[in-house]
């Protein structure tokens, strides 16, 4: 989903065309949504549309769209369905790419879904803004908890262990300008491929706070209805993202537990922070004096906390930012 992006979309388009020749363009779909933007943004998708008919790639690209802007999650939630409707009419795919308007490049897109040798359930990269890690708001480590904004952004062993060594890392739900999921649980039973969902009911059953709660008994994974992008539920006590929501629900109805953050899958949603981030932070002397000589000095200990930190708790979904409270 693109507004007022041409800043982003020459490079995003280029790098997007380049991964899909690697990929195949008989092996992807690209659906784009562009929302009345002020700028550039619709001729550019445009353009980029005409490009991948030239290179004969399935696709469904909108321009103008007017979905109701409505509350912000509600929204996204709904546009981001919109941009998946193609999937859900017609199935037939494996894997889901999902990007947000950052700079990446078609190397971290091939890194990203080749992660673990592509045994995962939901991947992501890593976004970064001006204070460091970006989206604070969705991602948690595999306990559940906040990250910091700094390298090396994890504060319990595995995560932190992990992030040393450059390997993937198991978190509990992230987003982070860029992921790669699983596409059957979002694809209609009847459109599923047999064997892919487990067959046995969840090893844990849903919260009572779940907006599906409470299943049939007997529920499977493989019989459970698709899933959409949602805001919150009437009884979840956090106020969440639909970005979140989704590898939550991953979890929770699906039983897909393999969540990894690949740290080497730098994205931003600027260019000064994407080449400071991508490039100069891990140039290789810049890594060995922040590791062997600076070491943090404590600075990995910042987190960004919406809200009053004295004020946090932990809910069924993890540590929940207090907004204002």
């Amino acid at each position: 989903m693109f507004r007022n992006n041409q800043a982003v979309l020459p490079h995003w388009t280029k790098q997007m065309a380049r991964y899909i020749n690697y990929a195949g363009v008989d092996n992807v779909f690209v659906s784009i949504l562009e929302s009345n933007s002020d700028d550039a943004t619709g001729q550019i998708l445009e353009q980029f549309d005409a490009q991948l008919a030239d290179m004969g790639v399935a696709r469904r690209i909108i321009t103008h769209d007017a979905t109701p802007h409505d509350d912000r999650i509600s929204f996204l939630s709904a546009v981001r369905n919109r941009v998946l409707e193609p999937l859900i009419e017609k199935g037939g795919y494996d894997r889901v790419l999902f990007s947000n308007d950052v700079f990446i490049e078609a190397e971290a897109i091939v890194e990203l879904i080749k992660t673990r040798d592509g045994d995962w359930d939901f991947v992501c990269g890593l976004d970064f803004g001006p204070w460091g890690l970006y989206d604070q708001w969705v991602i948690r480590d595999r306990l559940g908890r906040t990250l910091s904004t700094n390298w090396p952004y994890f504060f319990e062993d595995a995560g932190l262990h992990a992030i040393l060594r450059e390997e993937p890392v198991p978190v509990f739900t992230c987003w982070n300008g860029i992921v790669a999921f699983k596409a059957d649980p979002l694809i209609p039973v009847s459109l599923r491929t047999p064997g892919r969902l487990s067959t046995s009911p969840l090893s844990n059953p849903l919260p009572s706070s779940h907006p599906a709660y409470p299943q049939p008994l007997n529920t499977t994974p493989a019989d459970t209805a698709p899933l959409l992008f949602r805001p919150n539920g009437k009884n979840e006590p956090c106020f969440t993202s639909e970005s979140f929501n989704l590898p939550y629900d991953f979890r929770r109805q699906f039983d897909l537990q393999n969540i990894y953050v690949n740290a080497r899958v730098i994205t931003a949603y600027e260019w000064d922070f994407y080449l400071w981030h991508k490039y100069l932070l891990r140039h290789w002397a810049v890594k060995w004096f922040v590791q062997k000589i600076e070491n943090g000095y404590n600075y990995h200990s910042t987190k960004l906390i919406n809200g009053n930190p004295e004020k946090m708790w932990t809910w069924d979904g993890g540590d929940c930012h207090p907004w204002g409270w």
